[in-house]
């Protein structure tokens, strides 16, 4: 069955304008044929051991740094050019494997040993565990995106538990002495999750419904849960840092725009790129919202536009007109250049620091939220993720496996659709083109912070 392209897209970012939104371009059904796309497989070898124990050496934890030149290779495995406070966190791991990634290449990881040696190690066809030629299950990138790549982060996400860290060398020992602690004297309740969703659009709207709302239904069903819930005309910034304040959530959910503009104004955009847009349209103050309430530990997602950062370049010249307000913004954020956005920055970077950021590289397009062929909502890994998995106490890293090996079946169905280009079936273009943008979509969700941290248990489960 042939499943037309909607004649509108729109995306899930705030300019101080209006809908951010584009006619579908005339040649939308030729991109998804276009041929860049990721390639590694979405294998998963059998687990042996617990694939939450990140100690265990079957399993292991790592961290990535940039290549670097003018050190030996002994130097380089032992990570002598990390800032101090990594440098204490890999000692403290058992001195954990250090692999190094070379600009440009986002296949492979070099692995640096002690006795001098080194060994390119594949991304996602590498055995998992901390021995020789063994790349380890959980890594931790350190690092901006200009030095170790988004591309890389989303090519290991198809197979390892990833997370990164680019902070300053203070906040990144504020971090670090945290992690190292288990955020020991500070305090989050397990049991208060907050969702806060605006609906000031067709987008959020749906975003409201099918995150929001869903998880709140799938939380207030466990009875060591109390939700507080912010939606509609209420979810104002105002009524987010009192809740924060009010009930120190270790889980919090917002849905909303994002913030992406003044376009004509890359230096105010980047100071709010990503941060979330209420239903009055002003966006949070995150100076106001660390004088009301101290992250200690939480966990945030955050599903915006840009939440988690900026990439290089744009992939949807070809899906969205170029004169509309859509392309504009994906333009307009594509030249600020590789970047991690300022909120999480700022909560990973504070006293008693968050625990995790999960949030979005790309905007979120409406089109990707369900399937057009039976309407089935494509929310629901996520929501998985978010409850049980982090409530299991799951690592987070593990936690959003059911989001990422997604994406291995959208870039499967992408080739057959592409397959059926060749042989010219109908409707193979408009398939190849939805589900191209719904792979970059599901792909550019990213952990900011350790991929090993876990959420306070619940009191039933201490």
């Amino acid at each position: 069955m042939t499943t037309p392209l909607p004649a509108t897209i729109t995306l899930n970012a705030f300019t101080g304008d209006d809908e951010v939104s584009s006619v579908t371009a005339p040649e939308a059904s030729r991109w998804g044929a276009k041929t860049k796309m990721l390639t590694r497989p979405n294998l998963l070898a059998p687990p042996v051991v617990n694939p939450d124990d990140w100690r265990d050496p079957e399993i292991g934890w790592g961290v990535i740094l940039p290549e670097v030149s003018d050190l030996t290779a002994a130097d380089k495995a032992a990570g002598v050019d990390a800032p101090e406070p990594v440098r204490r966190l890999i000692s403290a791991r058992g001195n954990a494997p250090v692999l190094r990634c070379v600009p440009g290449d986002t296949e492979f990881l070099t692995r640096y040993y002690s006795d001098g040696t080194a060994q390119r190690l594949v991304i996602g066809n590498s055995e998992f565990g901390t021995g020789r030629g063994r790349m380890p299950l959980y890594l931790l990138i350190v690092g901006s995106p200009t030095v170790v790549p988004w591309d890389v982060q989303f090519s290991l996400n198809r197979r390892q538990h990833v997370g990164r860290l680019d902070l300053p060398d203070a906040e990144l020992g504020n971090y670090i002495d945290a992690l190292l602690t288990d955020w020991a004297g500070m305090s989050v309740a397990p049991t208060t999750p907050l969702v806060w969703s605006t609906a000031v659009d067709t987008i959020t709207t749906a975003m409201q419904r099918l995150v929001g709302d869903f998880l709140t239904t799938r939380m207030s069903g466990d009875p060591e849960l109390a939700v507080t819930r912010r939606s509609g005309a209420a979810a104002t910034c105002a009524a987010l840092i009192t809740a924060l304040a009010a009930t120190t959530p270790a889980v919090v959910v917002t849905s909303s725009h994002g913030k992406t503009g003044p376009l004509a104004d890359p230096a105010a955009m980047r100071a709010t790129l990503g941060s979330p847009v209420d239903a009055d349209h002003s966006t949070l103050d995150v100076d106001e919202l660390l004088g009301a309430w101290t992250p200690s530990g939480a966990v945030w997602y955050s599903q915006a536009c840009c939440s988690a950062g900026s990439n290089n370049g744009t992939s949807y010249g070809g899906l969205l007109q170029t004169d509309s307000t859509a392309f504009k913004v994906v333009d307009g954020v594509a030249g600020l250049g590789a970047a991690v956005a300022p909120l999480p920055t700022r909560l990973l970077g504070a006293d008693k620091p968050l625990r995790a950021f999960i949030g979005h590289v790309e905007p979120t397009f409406d089109w990707t939220l369900i399937e057009p062929s039976n309407g089935q909502p494509l929310t629901m890994p996520l929501i998985e993720a978010i409850y049980p998995n982090l409530y299991r106490r799951q690592p987070i890293g593990r936690a959003l496996q059911s989001h990422y090996l997604g994406v291995g079946e959208l870039y499967a169905r992408l080739a057959r659709a592409r397959d059926g280009i060749d042989t010219q079936e109908p409707g193979a273009r408009e398939r190849a083109t939805y589900t191209k943008l719904t792979a970059i979509d599901r792909q550019s969700l990213v952990i900011l912070g350790d991929p090993t941290s876990m959420i306070p248990a619940l009191p039933s489960t201490r």
